[in-house]
């Protein structure tokens, strides 16, 4: 009888020590619970990628997972903005929608710039749906290229895979600079129309007239008086 008792205290001694060790083994998938987002800012033309250095996103978390499905958080409740994932349209229009009440309601987020490969990360974030407004245009040469506002899920779905540590790469617009122009009124033949300008303009040339003429009414006054006097002898 002892001998099985002592076993029976030995299989229990184990079991205890498999719950407890099946109670620790879930610990590190809480803690991997968190995800991650890294965008990649970069644009192209015929035959170049520029990688967007020093371009600043601002992130504001506007969702979060409840019921089986993504719902507002609070601070965000009244801008009224439905989540669909399905539409890619509508996905666009609830992202600007959030961009004007984050705007209308001075609302902050975490902001973060580039770096010289264009890319900026996003850590420790934990489940939700994810705002990304560009705060500044971005300039290369002579052209300027503006984000639209989009929105990011973590954990993603891509291809039937949950992706914790999501990567995303913004599209942005080509919005040209329009050309500086000097602002000079036209040369025209044509006198103006303007008295004042118009009289200024004749005063400038008339000065050396005046002189000729006066040379020429001595001119004949003399002429005129010596003739005068040939005729009276």
């Amino acid at each position: 009888m002892s001998r099985i008792s002592k076993r029976k205290r030995i299989y229990m001694c184990m079991a205890s020590v498999m719950c407890m060790l099946l109670l620790l083994i879930p610990l590190p998938v809480f803690a991997n619970d968190l995800g991650s987002i890294l965008l990649k800012a970069t644009v192209e033309d015929e035959t170049t990628v520029y990688k967007l250095s020093n371009t600043e996103f601002t992130m504001y978390q506007v969702g979060t997972y409840k019921n089986n499905s993504w719902a507002l958080v609070s601070e965000f409740v009244k801008s009224g903005v439905i989540f669909d994932f399905d539409d890619s349209s509508a996905q666009a229009e609830a992202a600007k929608k959030l961009e004007k009440y984050v705007q209308d309601n001075n609302i902050k987020g975490m902001s973060g710039k580039t770096n010289s490969d264009g890319e900026v990360m996003y850590r420790d974030l934990e489940k939700g749906v994810y705002l990304f407004v560009q705060t500044q245009k971005t300039q290369i040469s002579n052209q300027v290229y503006q984000s639209e506002p989009f929105i990011i899920t973590v954990p993603g779905n891509y291809d039937d895979q949950i992706i914790w540590n999501v990567t995303a790469e913004p599209k942005f617009k080509n919005e040209s600079i329009p050309p500086i122009t000097t602002n000079t009124p036209p040369v025209s033949e044509e006198p103006s129309g303007d008295n004042s300008s118009h009289t200024s303009n004749v005063k400038t040339g008339d000065d050396t007239n005046v002189i000729m003429w006066l040379s020429l009414m001595g001119i004949s006054l003399v002429i005129f008086s010596i003739c005068k006097r040939k005729v009276h002898k």
